[in-house]
């Protein structure tokens, strides 16, 4: 007889027949594992398992509960649907009506739908977050490095907050971590759970995952003055960037031509001012976020 799910059994219980179900993949199991969606943090121990189904149900089950969840429980969700091509395309579509937010979508997701090597879902994904590339080698080189660096160091000689201090000399301006100023770059708050590749990665190689809302937009003047920067905010009459230093209005009469720049509005070779101790402090302090 299977093993049945209820909101009265004992933790314990539930926690034994979830083991049980992982082991089965049988399709008559949905159901019940789709009833767990409803029951609080039964949903975190659910969804690493629907990966293993594929069967529309799982990812519609998902996509109906998404816009109801936050925090872990909608990066696991995110996590699930970026594993199926069919999944992933649905997401794209619930983003690109409008009934799902673009920003719940962030470059480790963006990153997973990518891989998945579905030209439709990738069509889809760059128009709705915009482009994801490999690294080239020699960056992928010095990605290796850095991790495996701060992966053998021992961190606790390392002061987090020395590296809150390069953060502020180095991405403060733009990475603000007051939800009540304009963003003009990706949320790092969860950086930690993502783990070290990740951070590094986006750091060293800030163009291999360009957010569409990140993409840098160069406008070229009449008067053939070119300025690079991140689009605040456009009228009919006029469009303001925020550029590395300061905020331009410009007043499209006076624009010759405006484009989406292939590179990131994060520059290159950050890190170049860091020595590898201060590297280590910087990536501490961001993982504790």
């Amino acid at each position: 007889m299977r093993q049945r799910l209820t909101s009265e059994e004992p933790q314990i219980d539930w926690k034994h027949a979830l083991r049980l179900l992982a082991l089965d993949r049988n399709p008559e199991s949905i159901p019940v594992l789709l009833m767990q969606l409803d029951q609080g943090e039964r949903a975190l121990e659910v969804l690493p398992l629907l990966r293993g189904y594929e069967d529309p149900l799982v990812g519609d089950a998902i996509l109906q509960r998404l816009p109801e969840w936050e925090g872990e429980l909608e990066s696991a969700a995110l996590g699930v649907l970026a594993t199926r091509a069919a999944w992933a395309q649905k997401l794209m579509e619930a983003m690109e009506t409008g009934k799902l937010s673009q920003s719940m979508l962030n470059a480790y997701t963006a990153r997973h739908i990518a891989a998945l090597g579905d030209q439709k879902v990738q069509a889809s994904l760059e128009e709705v977050w915009g482009r994801v590339s490999s690294s080239p080698e020699g960056l992928r080189e010095e990605i290796r490095r850095l991790s495996m660096t701060y992966q053998q160091a021992p961190l606790w000689a390392f002061d987090a907050a020395a590296g809150q201090k390069h953060f502020q000399k180095l991405c403060a301006s733009c990475h603000s971590l007051e939800r009540n100023e304009t963003e003009i770059a990706p949320k790092l708050q969860g950086t930690g759970a993502k783990g070290i590749e990740y951070a590094i990665e986006n750091v060293v190689d800030p163009n291999a995952v360009i957010g569409r809302d990140y993409q840098a937009r160069i406008v070229r003047t009449v008067d053939s003055q070119v300025i690079t920067g991140l689009v605040l905010e456009e009228t009919p009459s006029a469009i303001r960037l925020r550029t590395a230093t300061d905020t331009v209005t410009i007043d499209r009469q006076s624009i010759e031509e405006l484009r989406i720049s292939e590179n990131s509005f994060m520059p290159m070779g950050l890190l170049e001012t860091l020595d590898d101790r201060q590297r280590i402090e910087l990536f501490k302090y961001l993982l504790s976020l």
